[in-house]
């Protein structure tokens, strides 16, 4: 694969472990390198369709990280934070979509056998929800289980942040990257990229976890090449994790 791949996930990794020891203005810094130096690669770089189309899906992970770090806070409960910051990234993932034409196949818009990925997912989410939980140990984003309060942090939940964190990962990612290296390199680079991505925890145990987590949901996009899927289990893992069981427990 080329090296410019391998470089550009270097310098995603080199930036969010900056963050991850407390350098965040420089791990911020090294992020804006990066995306000017993988944006002037795209553009003056002499290297096949499929690489820039890799190259561009990685621009989405450092877009998401500083949209992230600069999002001014509107609102003191942290939950309605979620959907600015993931909101906003569905313009350039829909850019970036319609300029690789990517088909809804390979994005993984498919409802076949809902009724056995629907539990499934379920299963999976929660048991993903209770190992993560003995890491990190959140607070509640919900102040109680009342029904409006599990809606309010389930469409956050499922329709930010499970939807673009899967699109960007798994649906794009994944796909872009499947055409260059094969399937085990593309699914060990872009969980590796998910479990990194969760740096900003200071946990250790976390970016492996969600290493762990990215290559169980990528595993089964593979699979299944079922959108769906993936985002009722992270997006039930999410509920579980930030509402419920801080609760109960």
């Amino acid at each position: 694969m080329k090296k410019e791949i391998y470089l550009s996930v270097l310098g995603i990794i080199i930036g969010e472990l900056l963050m991850f020891m407390g350098h965040v203005y420089t791990g911020l810094a090294v992020h804006i390198i990066n995306i000017q130096a993988i944006s002037l690669a795209i553009i003056l770089g002499k290297f096949s369709d499929d690489v820039k189309k890799i190259l561009q899906s990685m621009l989405l992970l450092i877009l998401l990280r500083i949209i992230n770090l600069s999002m001014p806070q509107f609102f003191t409960v942290t939950l309605l934070w979620y959907p600015l910051v993931y909101g906003i990234m569905f313009i350039p993932i829909y850019y970036v979509i319609k300029n690789q034409n990517i088909t809804l196949a390979e994005i993984g818009i498919d409802f076949k056998r809902w009724y056995i990925y629907f539990p499934a997912a379920l299963l999976i989410g929660t048991a993903m929800a209770m190992l993560e939980f003995r890491i990190l140990h959140p607070t509640p984003l919900i102040m109680n289980l009342k029904l409006q309060n599990l809606l309010l942090i389930s469409m956050v939940m499922f329709v930010f942040v499970a939807a673009v964190e899967e699109l960007i990962f798994r649906s794009i990612l994944i796909t872009r990257l499947e055409r260059v290296s094969g399937s085990i390199i593309s699914l060990l680079l872009s969980s590796l990229l998910f479990g990194i991505m969760h740096a900003g925890y200071g946990l250790m145990n976390e970016i492996l976890f969600a290493t762990f987590f990215g290559i169980i949901l990528g595993v089964i996009f593979q699979v299944t090449r079922s959108f769906p899927f993936i985002v009722v289990i992270h997006g039930t893992a999410n509920v579980l994790l930030f509402g419920v069981l801080p609760i109960i427990s």
